[in-house]
């Protein structure tokens, strides 16, 4: 079996959440935005990236672990992003054990307050914040 994509999994739980849409529509990304995105912003989106961190789940032998991720919200001005991230990490709140991208998500937790400001070389309006999700390591098909 694969290893699960939890950038993938946080992307396609985040896509469930109505007023998480009803902002950002379709702009849900990994890693890093895309050239051709790029092209269009500033403007509403989320972007998922894996981060550093402790995980919770050392020394198990049960195939789940806990990895922080950072989310960046992405808006036309700082209350843009704000509103956004505030959207993205009250459906993460609710997070309960399901399947989304292939991916088995257990729960998340905020690792810390948000940050709203502007993306240093950019200028775009963004808000940061991390958290703490458990997942299967494994993909599920």
């Amino acid at each position: 079996m694969a290893a699960a994509d939890l950038e993938a999994g946080v992307m396609a739980y985040l896509a469930t959440g109505a007023d998480v849409v009803a902002l950002a529509g379709t702009r849900f990304f990994g890693g890093e935005l895309p050239d051709d995105e790029t092209d269009f912003m500033p403007r509403k989106a989320v972007l998922v990236q894996s981060s550093g961190g402790i995980s919770l789940a050392s020394g198990s032998t049960v195939e789940t672990d806990t990895r922080r991720v950072d989310i960046t919200t992405y808006g036309e001005t700082p209350r843009e992003a704000g509103q956004l991230m505030s959207e993205v990490a009250l459906h993460l709140k609710r997070l309960r054990r399901s399947i989304h991208g292939g991916v088995l998500l257990h729960w998340a937790n905020s690792a810390g307050g948000s940050a709203t400001g502007r993306e240093p070389q950019t200028e775009w309006p963004r808000a940061i914040q991390s958290f703490q999700i458990l997942h299967a390591l494994e993909a599920v098909t």
